[in-house]
């Protein structure tokens, strides 16, 4: 397997020639199953996804993809490729891909049909839910410390996820699929331009902490430079724990003893207690339609998948096709939605083991229909008119995601983050692994809020893994992407694109993005929007700001015997990889 990666990762250089010839391929080929009006490739567009028929596999990093792709080659199935792929992120995606963090997991099982929604999200140490523990002397929030270092980590739950997706799913021997991951962290990775980027901006809080200067930065304290080697033999002994004990490594066994070690000498909240006390959740998907396809997603202490539900069902109201794809007055009915499903989603969410979250009212028929009637054609509503509740949600755009498609038909859509970049910046010693700063999305501006800090409580988040079947229940779309609070209106635009736009699935994730949030007025837009279209919204009363590009989606489409990859060019380094 050593030597394998290290191919892997020498091909990686010639992976887009390799796709570009796949594509060469394809583009004179018809599926059995389409008619010949229906071809893959279909030239009226410059924009390409990539194919396979036996599979795929898109993430945000070209060697975690090609080990996916690796995976389901030796026969493992979708959850087996997702589960090496998690490993795979949190060495050479450190910023985003962790072992310290927390995500979900939405899988597709082709056999029974059945869709099954994992839940390890970050939850409160009980020491920090005490009175005032996040307080200084003065009564105010001390979010430097919940920011950065040890009391900004929730108890994490990425190794827990990763371990029971593979107990209930997997197919492949569990130490198989950590292989990839140890190798890598041992024999070494060869830092890109955006890792050392990264790295270099994250330096100014890597190096306040030993174990993570030690395991981020060069023994003078300086960052890694593109092209330079660099290994991580921590991180490589405490994949090598989790092999060798499972899930238990980093719960009870030698990870967590270094862990709840390190916390007790540095004022860290996290105990023994709390790692032994924390479980992965399972839980039932939300579920909803869309012109005529079902639409399975994300369900709390996730806000996503509720939200996004409620802005398809406002939008089923509206004719969107026949507006055009990107055109000014269909942009002006998605920024009007987005704007109050922003505002509702302050309302009554929070970890559902602690407090009742009406999901039936949430994405009803009533409230959709209530909100389209909101919708005014010619005039953007100004957000002071809008009046919820306010519950800040601090989420960082510094998440992951990746998609999963096998030859059966399993599928699985996992997003998972550290928080900020780099999370809190704190690594215990001995361990490579970089600890979340999630301490930070739980609302503290207001008494008894559902999203109120408490002792293994979770803290709400805007991940929103996807999935769209057809209606055989098969699944028809793979999606989700890092972006913090944009998470919810980019997948939006994405499954608008493809399903009202009938865009191919590479042209419906480049197409240039917008988001409209509730605390803010103004309509952000990615570059890429012409200025007519600029004008008209204007005209409309939008006022406007470009903002950084949004999200980073992955995303797969099974159509006609075919599956279709986009990796989003957002981020340097994605990739999507089908098997043949």
């Amino acid at each position: 397997m050593r030597q394998l990666i290290k191919r892997l990762f020498l091909a990686g250089l010639l992976t887009f020639s390799v796709i570009a010839c796949q594509t060469n391929q394809l583009a004179v080929t018809t599926s059995a199953e389409a008619p010949a009006a229906s071809a893959v490739i279909r030239y009226q567009t410059v924009h390409h996804p990539v194919y396979g028929k036996k599979g795929m596999v898109v993430s945000q990093n070209h060697i975690a993809t090609q080990v996916g792709q690796q995976i389901l080659s030796q026969g493992g199935n979708a959850i087996d490729a997702s589960v090496a792929m998690g490993f795979v992120l949190a060495v050479t995606l450190p910023r985003a891909g962790n072992l310290g963090g927390s995500g979900f997991m939405l899988i597709h099982d082709a056999d029974t049909k059945n869709n099954t929604a994992l839940d390890f999200r970050s939850a409160a140490p009980k020491a920090a839910a005490a009175p005032n523990a996040l307080r200084d002397a003065d009564g105010e929030l001390r979010w430097a410390d919940m920011t950065h270092g040890p009391q900004a980590p929730g108890v994490p739950g990425t190794v827990a996820g990763l371990y029971q997706a593979w107990q209930q799913f997997g197919s492949m021997p569990w130490d198989t699929l950590l292989q990839p991951a140890l190798d890598l962290a041992t024999d070494g990775i060869f830092v890109t331009h955006d890792l050392a980027f990264a790295l270099q901006a994250a330096s100014k809080v890597l190096i306040r902490f030993p174990g993570s200067a030690t395991a981020y930065l060069k023994p003078d304290g300086s960052s890694y430079q593109a092209g330079e080697h660099f290994k991580q033999p921590d991180l490589a002994w405490s994949i090598q724990a989790i092999m060798a004990q499972g899930g238990d490594a980093f719960y009870e066994g030698l990870v967590g003893q270094r862990i709840v070690e390190h916390m007790e000498e540095v004022g860290g909240f996290i105990t023994q207690q709390d790692l032994s006390d924390y479980q992965v959740r399972v839980r039932e998907p939300v579920v909803g339609e869309y012109r005529g396809y079902t639409v399975v997603t994300q369900p709390p202490v996730s806000a996503g998948g509720v939200t996004l539900l409620q802005m398809l069902n406002t939008l089923e109201h509206f004719d969107l096709k026949s507006l055009g794809a990107n055109s000014a007055a269909s942009l002006h009915i998605i920024a009007e939605v987005m704007k109050q499903a922003a505002a509702n989603r302050r309302f009554g969410l929070g970890d559902p083991d602690f407090v009742s979250v009406p999901i039936s009212t949430i994405v009803g028929p009533d409230i959709a229909k209530h909100m389209a009637s909101q919708v005014n054609l010619s005039l953007a509503t100004p957000v002071s008119d809008i009046k919820p509740v306010d519950t800040q949600i601090y989420e960082s755009p510094n998440t992951t995601h990746y998609s999963v498609m096998d030859k059966e038909g399993n599928a699985v859509a996992t997003t998972y983050t550290l928080g900020h970049s780099f999370g809190s910046g704190f690594v215990v010693p001995g361990t490579g692994i970089l600890l979340d700063n999630q301490i930070r999305n739980f609302t503290y501006n207001q008494d008894n809020h559902s999203n109120a800090i408490a002792p293994g409580k979770r803290m709400l988040s805007t991940m929103t893994p996807t999935l769209v079947l057809k209606p055989d229940d098969t699944v028809y779309m793979v999606t989700g992407t890092p972006g913090g609070g944009r998470i919810i209106n980019v997948i939006l635009q994405v499954i608008i694109n493809v399903i009202d736009h009938d865009l191919n699935l590479a042209q419906a994730t480049h197409q240039p993005r917008i988001h409209q949030a509730w605390r803010s007025a103004n309509l952000g837009l990615e570059t890429g929007i012409g200025i007519d279209t600029r004008r008209l919204l204007e005209n409309l009363g939008h006022v406007l700001e470009t903002h950084q590009t949004m999200g980073s989606v992955q995303s797969i489409l099974y159509k006609a015997g075919v599956f279709h990859g986009a990796a989003d060019p957002r981020r340097p380094g994605a990739l999507a990889l089908g098997l043949d």
